[in-house]
């Protein structure tokens, strides 16, 4: 978790990821951002996010981000 709160708070610095549970609908982060964090996550933990996960409930704090990575590792792995 430590690692994605990293790349999160290197895309968006000033951003409590830690506490904030409502990223995109309280206006903290936008679909710019949420590209710019797809394109690390992707490179980072080298998977492939399908457009139809990337919609903003799964980025709507570090948690539902490390979920989304996490579905899609493991479905990599199947």
């Amino acid at each position: 978790m430590e690692r994605l709160y990293t790349i999160l708070e290197g895309v968006c610095p000033g951003i409590d990821f830690r506490n904030e549970k409502a990223l995109a609908t309280d206006g903290y982060i936008d679909s710019f951002d949420i590209v710019s964090i797809i394109s690390i996550l992707e490179n980072e933990y080298k998977i492939s996010i399908p457009v139809d996960s990337m919609v903003e409930e799964n980025f709507e704090s570090a948690e539902t981000i490390m979920k989304l990575i996490r579905q899609l590792i493991s479905a990599a792995k199947e």
